[in-house]
């Protein structure tokens, strides 16, 4: 029988997920409504072909995410089939839809991965999902702050009224900065750790930490010593990752001109989306929905984009991010009914 804090954790957690997901659909109608546009006309408009494409864009990446994922495992020591690492990358697609924040999938992808590599590699394994999340972000920003680069001039000679895409934009472009920092920390782990201060600090953490959580500590800090030594892999999952949001800004620019909407410039597609994705990251929604539908808005409106579309676009790319979440759940059921006898549930 549940415990009283069981059930109080429960509820907690279906009140949390209930509110965000009504913010999500509070915002999703305020994006409609702002812009005065007809969604369902405007699909039933729309340039099929353009819209198929952009939902193979997205399953192109859910791929190469998958595919990221694969290498920081390899560098641990884990090795999964690509089917594998794409079936939980879906699964973890699904949850984000049920948990808010962009996070959530990745709670999930951990209590799968860890009953599914050796005893010896949970830990390593589970940071490689943190690591993954991270190296996501860091792609995010780098791009994010070319394209406020490119796009300098336009936001520095934005009127008042489009102040909080002004500063929105800058935010998330000095958010590279903080990534810079975070690698050239790992990159010079040694030298920090052998300064005085440091070693005092370790010392008495030390002797205060549990033993089992001192070994955990010891192993999540040799695989970042292994992410360190594999220079070339991390190159490649940064790499990925620019990947990633490059595509994701070509599937909005897709689902634009799909729409009708011809007068924004890739540029301008690829400087709203990666501000959005930003701000879609904090944890308020369900995988960020109605948050990144609203931010997009307002930097169409300030780009100069029909009214109309300004709403209506990024409820379409919602859509179609919506759509894959819920394929995964039938990755979900079929991973669940084939699991092997002996196996615990999910």
């Amino acid at each position: 029988m549940p415990t009283p804090a069981a059930i109080r954790q429960a509820v907690f957690s279906v009140l949390r997920i209930g509110l965000g997901l009504a913010l999500a659909a509070f915002m999703i109608r305020l994006t409609l409504r702002s812009a005065g546009g007809h969604l369902g006309a405007a699909l039933g408009d729309a340039d099929g072909g353009l819209l198929v494409l952009a939902a193979a864009l997205y399953g192109g990446v859910i791929c190469l995410t998958a595919w990221r994922w694969g290498i920081l495992l390899r560098v641990q020591g884990v090795h999964l089939r690509f089917a594998d690492l794409w079936r939980l990358t879906m699964i973890g697609q699904f949850f984000s839809l049920a948990i808010p924040g962009a996070v959530g999938g990745d709670l999930v992808k951990m209590s799968y991965i860890a009953r599914r590599v050796p005893a010896g590699k949970v830990a390593e394994s589970v940071l490689t999902i943190v690591l993954d999340r991270l190296i996501g972000i860091l792609g995010l920003f780098t791009v994010a702050s070319l394209m406020v680069l490119l796009n300098l001039p336009f936001l520095l000679a934005l009127p008042p009224a489009h102040r909080a895409v002004q500063v929105a934009a800058f935010l998330v472009g000095l958010g590279s900065l903080g990534g810079i920092a975070a690698v050239l920390l790992v990159e010079y782990r040694a030298p920090l750790l052998r300064h005085p201060w440091a070693a005092r600090l370790l010392a008495m953490a030390a002797r205060r930490t549990p033993h089992k959580l001192a070994d955990l500590v010891r192993r999540l800090v040799t695989a970042l010593e292994l992410c360190r030594r594999h220079r070339a892999a991390m190159a490649g999952a940064f790499a990925i990752s620019v990947g990633v949001h490059s595509t994701l800004a070509l599937l909005l620019f897709t689902v634009g001109h799909a729409l009708g909407e011809t007068k924004l410039s890739l540029s301008g597609y690829a400087l709203a989306t990666q501000v959005a994705n930003a701000v879609a990251a904090v944890p308020v929604t369900p995988g960020g929905l109605g948050l990144r539908d609203f931010g997009i808005k307002l930097f169409f409106d300030a780009l100069g984009a029909p009214a109309a579309q300004t709403g209506n676009i990024p409820v379409t790319m919602s859509l179609i991010i919506s759509a894959w979440a819920l394929l995964g759940v039938g990755v979900f059921i079929v991973t669940r009914a084939a699991r092997p006898a002996g196996e615990p549930a999910a």
